[in-house]
């Protein structure tokens, strides 16, 4: 590929003394190769020259722009060699247009960037003098030298990187004695290597649901804090979405551990990163569209104490209490008062009741009522009926939730 660079000619430029022979036949006018940050290289015109410092000052016209820089002797002879000598007398006059073509050559098994410079046919000016410009022969690339504070900047970048290898050392080694501390590490590490064999054929998520009279479906919660510290096992794994898997440790005659996987079939299966919306998709979500066609349905959540049973229901526990609007009470009061709004059951004025009782030892409180101990009984028609439950209408979502907030606060 080739460009073109032009020099402005410069009035000073018109003649040229002799320096020092330590100058070698840099004068001011000629044209001299330079490497630049990005290494490349460029043409410029010497217009100054410095002889007790050693250093000449440079222009060229780069984008419309003129610059300048300064550049030693040193760098200026390393990349224009035929300056150095004696035999290659340099006329300094006005500079014509150059082209520059850039070639590539291959050399200490490395590649590097060639630039050619190409000078014209010498032009006649109007008064009759010849315009001639000699370009130094061979420019090549020089090794740039480092700064002070580029040295200081990669050495800072050494030491940062010794400093992170030593802290994951450090972060490996204590994982080490915490797992050596762990009585059950082996166990976790063979559970994990069962479920990484698990996950390449686990299934992207829940297939369709189907109706069925009866549903049962089971919810996987996380490790709690305390658990956490005390390095219990989560010996739970869900491979499918209708597939429980429980780990169980055993051993050996020759005492050697080995894992007992018991699997048990539902008709859901969520793990614990399922949420609350996906877990009601499937469970409590039909029940309602069951009951507008004048269908009887019941949803409970069981489990033991502390299972998760109230943040399923009834929302997410946070230091400030319960968001009762991502549980599946709230979840139920939403859809049952959005299909009372459609053209349906918008004409038969239909009114939606609630209640909140509780079942403890064996006895039967009314939660909206002060605590007020009830009866249950079977009517005439072979119905179990709770006597004396107290029932409030509720207009929409909001009035459900304050139910049920009231209730809790009267729980056991």
């Amino acid at each position: 590929m080739a460009g073109q660079l032009s020099f402005p000619v410069s009035p000073r430029l018109s003649s040229t003394k002799p320096l020092k022979s330590h100058f070698g036949n840099v004068r001011v006018g000629i044209c001299v190769a330079i490497q630049r940050r990005d290494r490349r290289i460029y043409l410029t015109v010497v217009t100054e020259i410095k002889r007790e410092h050693k250093w000449v000052t440079v222009e060229w016209v780069g984008k419309g722009v003129k610059k300048g820089k300064k550049i030693d002797l040193e760098t200026i002879f390393l990349l224009n060699p035929a300056l150095a000598s004696a035999e290659h007398p340099t006329t300094g006059r006005s500079l014509s247009p150059l082209s520059l073509a850039r070639s590539s050559a291959i050399g200490d098994q490395s590649r590097a960037t060639r630039w050619i410079a190409m000078t014209p046919q010498k032009n006649e000016t109007p008064s009759g003098d010849s315009l001639a410009l000699r370009v130094p022969s061979n420019p090549c690339l020089m090794k740039l030298k480092k700064s002070p504070c580029l040295w200081e900047i990669e050495k800072l970048q050494k030491q940062r990187e010794k400093r992170r290898w030593l802290q994951l050392e450090i972060r490996a080694q204590r994982a080490l004695n915490v797992n050596a501390g762990n009585p059950n590490h082996e166990i976790r590490r063979m559970i994990e290597e069962y479920r990484r064999r698990l996950y390449s054929s686990r299934m992207s998520g829940p297939e369709p649901r189907e109706d069925h009279r009866i549903c049962v479906c089971v919810r996987k919660r996380p490790l709690n804090q305390r658990e956490t510290t005390m390095k219990d096992l989560d010996i739970i794994t869900i491979p499918s979405d209708n597939v429980v898997m429980v780990h169980e440790s055993k051993q050996k005659v020759d005492l050697t551990h080995y894992l007992d996987n018991q699997t048990f079939c539902f008709d859901h299966a969520f793990d614990d990163t399922a949420s609350s919306e996906l877990v009601y998709q499937f469970t409590a979500q039909p029940l309602v569209e069951s009951i507008f066609r004048k269908g009887m349905a019941t949803c409970f959540a069981y489990g033991q104490t502390g299972s998760g049973k109230m943040h399923t229901m009834g929302g997410a526990f946070s230091r400030e209490g319960q968001d009762c609007s991502k549980g599946i009470y709230a979840m139920v009061a939403l859809d049952v008062f959005l299909l009372l709004k459609t053209s349906a059951y918008e004409k038969l004025d239909l009114k939606v009741y609630g209640t909140f009782f509780e079942i403890y030892g064996g006895k039967v409180y009314d939660l909206l009522n002060w605590k007020r101990k009830l009866q249950v009984l079977e009517d005439s028609n072979q119905q179990i009926q709770v006597v004396g439950l107290q029932e409030q209408e509720v207009c929409c979502v909001e009035d459900m939730l304050t139910l049920v907030e009231q209730g809790n606060s009267c729980r056991t």
